[in-house]
């Protein structure tokens, strides 16, 4: 049986991010002491908005059949993120901790974008995020707007009126969209920058990335986001 290198180092990713998910909802500290002046979040007209938690949820379904992920979907936010309600493996349901007030959203795909040839995200790259929906990757199977687009920054959130425990001391819900500000895509694709990242194989709560980040939304202002420490891998 020939084996596949590229498939091997996309079974040990796999494998490492499951330990990490069996053990806990995400990787991430709430923390950040490191500068005094916080620069996790993103701007928007000069206001600046805090993400001290970032997270990259990772395709499984490998649609095309190819050995690599079909998406990775970047998640920065103020809040927590968990995928433990009925809705694991779909990639559209995500819970968010009530206290979620920010929350930025970007859809890499892998058939976009050429330097994922290797299945890997890796330092030193920029990749583009999808600007619409796509719906054969989602399964909706109807083009929708608001938070069922690929990508999106919002904040003065609400939280939902369900409300989850996952056994811990957080409580989750789903994003109200009628409620917030909402920032969609223009007439370019958000970029994003991965400047460092660290996967950790043996300790996957070790993980942790930096990067940059720019999205023009509809109005044509350029808003710009950063994010340095922990990171927190979900498998959709």
């Amino acid at each position: 049986m020939k084996i596949n290198s590229k498939n091997i180092l996309h079974t040990i990713l796999i494998l490492s991010i499951i330990l990490f998910i069996g053990s806990s909802c995400d990787g991430n500290d709430d923390d950040q002491t490191t500068p005094i002046i916080p620069a996790d979040g993103f701007t928007i007209s000069n206001t600046f908005y805090g993400t001290e938690n970032t997270y990259i949820a990772i395709d499984q379904s490998d649609r095309d059949n190819n050995g690599k992920s079909d998406y990775y979907t970047f998640f920065f936010t103020n809040g927590r993120i968990t995928d433990v309600y009925g809705d694991i493996g779909l990639g559209y349901a995500h819970a968010f901790s009530t206290a979620t007030t920010q929350l930025v959203k970007l859809q890499v795909f892998e058939s976009a974008n050429a330097n994922l040839s290797t299945g890997i995200l890796q330092a030193g790259n920029t990749y583009v995020a999808s600007s619409i929906l796509t719906t054969s990757i989602n399964g909706f199977g109807v083009t929708n707007s608001g938070y069922s687009k690929d990508s999106f920054i919002a904040y003065n959130l609400q939280p939902g009126s369900n409300i989850f425990n996952d056994q811990t001391t957080l409580d989750f819900t789903q994003i109200l969209e009628v409620a917030g500000v909402w920032h969609y895509v223009g007439t370019v694709g958000p970029s994003i920058t991965i400047n460092a990242i660290n996967i950790d194989n043996n300790t996957p709560t070790n993980s942790t990335i930096n990067v940059d980040y720019t999205f023009l939304d509809t109005n044509g202002d350029t808003i710009s986001g950063h994010y340095e420490g922990t990171l927190g891998i979900i498998l959709d």
